[in-house]
């Protein structure tokens, strides 16, 4: 990697590693179910994170917007055996803290539970990144009191990538937090492009370079045409988008300079 650059791979959903090409971090990037008509992380990726393997030798921080089984698999997770790993989690819930806590409580990680209220930004540092975690709203108005939900902005090489999870877009809440952010680039769901709101909070709170839709199903999962009609959103907003990436295919890898 060149100095300055950022290499962002795209692993399922949500699910993303990002390197300066010294630290290395995962987001929303150990899952296994497929939930809905959304795509686990791919098997063979999967066993690789978990065991440190090719590129993803030497993870500084595993980080997760929301314990949805689409975004982050906590049986999974207690595979871990790497002390050196970092995990940042929102606050379990009831149900969570049951089944769970015994068994993250025993993982030789430093664990990191979020549970800060609307309107504060917790600063998390893991090797060159800064990071910004922000309470969120879940999207949709069922989730919005009972999942505990958080976006990342992380600032890197003169960089800030803002890492939405399935917050929801509209609400005054993220719209203050980011007002007087400079974003370089932004991972969404590739619903909001085809939403007029989604659109407006691209272009008028984020602003960015870069807008990365992500959260698309794999091939073999995608029942209800989503990959096509997400391509066809694009090619129909292009002209009031910034500059635009769709993620496809697990591994694709994307530079920011």
């Amino acid at each position: 990697m060149k100095k300055g650059e950022i290499l962002i791979t795209y692993l399922s959903n949500a699910g993303f590693m990002l390197t300066d090409g010294k630290t290395k971090i995962l987001i929303d990037g150990v899952h296994t179910e497929q939930a809905l008509n959304f795509s686990p992380i791919p098997e063979k990726i999967m066993n690789k994170i978990i065991r440190g393997e090719e590129n993803f030798s030497d993870i500084d921080c595993f980080m997760f917007t929301h314990v949805h089984k689409d975004h982050c698999d906590l049986k999974k997770l207690c595979e871990i055996r790497n002390p050196d790993i970092k995990i940042v989690l929102p606050e379990l819930d009831e149900n969570n803290k049951v089944y769970m806590k015994d068994a993250l409580d025993l993982l030789p990680n430093p664990i990191s539970y979020l549970n800060s209220e609307y309107g504060e930004v917790t600063l998390i540092e893991s090797g060159n990144f800064k990071i910004k975690a922000a309470r969120t709203y879940h999207d949709g108005i069922k989730y919005r009191s009972t999942i505990n939900h958080f976006s990342y902005l992380i600032s890197v090489a003169n960089q800030q990538i803002l890492f939405m999870g399935d917050a929801e877009s509209g609400n005054s809440n993220i719209v203050d937090w980011l007002g007087n952010e400079t974003i370089d680039a932004v991972c969404i769901n590739f619903t909001e492009i085809s939403q007029e709101k989604g659109r407006a909070f691209i272009n008028q709170v984020v602003n960015p370079r870069l807008a990365i839709f992500c959260h698309i199903p794999l091939q073999q999962h995608d029942k209800f045409h989503y990959r096509e009609r997400v391509l066809e959103n694009v090619s129909k907003y292009r002209s009031s988008l910034p500059k635009v990436y769709v993620c496809l295919e697990a591994m694709e890898a994307i530079v920011i300079d």
